[in-house]
């Protein structure tokens, strides 16, 4: 299971807003046993690694906001999926080679 997989799939789904579609009204269950059929390999752990990482990315780094109720990220979530938010609101704020550093200093914090 790999961080990276996951993080390739937000990507991917980024990218292309009929896989945002096709994915977003699935429930974990059935996003993990999708994307596996589709190649990706991440374990719900994986994702909450993830999105813990990129969040507080934006919220304490880019925002330079105190990580709290009172984010502006977490009104950004509402009204949307989850996938939804965090494709949109979330990945997008990053640059492809801010994407890879999530996951590279994982590895690094790892060894």
């Amino acid at each position: 299971m790999s961080q990276k997989s996951f993080l390739d799939f937000l990507v991917a789904v980024r990218e292309n807003p009929a896989t945002l579609a096709a994915y977003e009204l699935r429930n974990l269950s059935q996003l993990l046993f999708h994307a596996k059929n589709e190649g990706y390999d991440f374990s719900s752990d994986d994702m909450s690694d993830v999105i813990f990482k990129l969040e507080m990315g934006v919220i304490a780094g880019k925002d330079q906001e105190p990580v709290d109720g009172n984010s502006s990220l977490w009104r950004a979530m509402w009204g949307k999926t989850h996938l939804g938010y965090l494709v949109e609101r979330v990945v997008t704020r990053y640059t492809d080679d801010e994407l890879t550093a999530v996951v590279t200093e994982e590895q690094v914090d790892a060894r």
